[in-house]
């Protein structure tokens, strides 16, 4: 009797939110207009670039549009861009994926607050946190009601995270790069790559890295591809911020795991590391800013930190021109990468 009164109570407060969003927010009330070529299923090849209609594309954008001002979810566009985008030229399909970031910066904070009620409702944080991360909500168990709304959450392409114990959602990055990449511009493309990347494993979760030093210079250096690539594009402020929190953790997010707390010095697997990024792509700005931090580090032979105070702390301050070298990491990044 419990299980049919807390199943009939989440039920009636996921569509209480529903109903509570659609008149709190006029951009998220009335359901997606169903248009005929979203309405027919193809079974043809995509057309090829010189067979597309530029009319066709603008009339595919103005229904998106349409369909975005109205939405109260992600999926209602997924769905249309789904069906629409294989029949589109390149700068369109660009658009289309504009529009439908736009309408996540615009959604997700009221997504998350209607789903921040639902994870007050009795057992439904305990349900969540049977899964595993990273999370498959598929998986949920003795609630169809709680399952069916998450799941069409992800038709939107959207992922399910948690961050210091709270649950929330954030676009699945990952999904969209499996989706839509092959019909987008190289430009869109780089970047979809790096968010795509970022989306499947953080590197920087709970207080630490958690992605090898290897695989973070990686990421580097494929952020300063599009930043060089496209010192104009679309897309230059996301990446650039991106590359800047990249860069600060490589150089300096030594937690745990990069200091001798014996002597002080950089562990050198972690200035290993460091010469091999360089090795890389010698020509590279982001090479040019650790070959400078290197000459550094060789200055003070591998000491990173003074020592710290006995009874507060094990390690100090960090050397003068370390620390020095650190404060200054955002204006090089601005002199090298404009």
């Amino acid at each position: 009797m419990k299980r049919i009164g807390y199943t009939i109570t989440l039920t009636l407060l996921i569509i209480g939110l529903i109903s509570g969003c659609e008149s709190a927010d006029k951009e998220l009330t009335i359901k997606q207009p169903q248009s005929p070529e979203a309405s027919q299923p193809t079974t043809t090849s995509p057309p090829s670039s010189s067979a597309l209609d530029p009319a066709k594309g603008q009339e595919t954008l103005k229904q998106l549009q349409v369909i975005a001002s109205q939405a109260k979810n992600a999926r209602e566009l997924t769905s249309f861009i789904d069906a629409n985008i294989s029949k589109v030229d390149t700068h369109t399909a660009d658009s289309l994926f504009a529009i439908l970031e736009q309408f996540y910066d615009q959604h997700l904070p009221a997504l998350n607050e209607n789903f921040a009620k639902i994870l007050t409702q009795s057992h439904t944080v305990e349900k969540l946190n049977e899964l595993e991360y990273p999370f498959d909500v598929n998986k949920i168990k003795n609630d169809d009601t709680l399952k069916q709304w998450l799941l069409n959450q992800t038709e939107g392409k959207l992922s399910l995270d948690q961050k210091e114990g709270d649950y929330y959602w954030r676009v699945d990055y990952t999904a969209l790069n499996q989706a839509y990449a092959p019909k987008l511009s190289d430009e869109i493309k780089s970047y979809l790559s790096i968010q795509a990347a970022e989306s499947k494993q953080n590197f920087f979760r709970d207080g630490s890295i958690k992605v090898t030093r290897d695989e973070l210079g990686d990421r580097l250096l494929n952020a300063e591809g599009y930043l060089v690539k496209y010192p104009s594009g679309q897309k230059k402020t996301v990446v650039q911020a991106l590359y800047l929190d990249y860069l600060k953790a490589y150089i300096y997010g030594y937690r745990y795991d990069a200091i001798d707390e014996n002597t002080m010095k950089l562990l050198p697997t972690v200035k290993q590391s460091y010469a091999q990024l360089v090795n890389k792509q010698p020509d590279s700005k982001t090479a040019q800013i650790v070959k400078e931090y290197l000459v550094i580090i060789n200055e003070n032979k591998d000491v990173i930190y003074d020592p710290g105070i006995k009874g507060e702390s094990i390690i100090g301050s960090p050397k003068t021109n370390i620390a020095r070298f650190w404060n200054d990491l955002d204006s090089r990044v601005h002199g090298l990468i404009k």
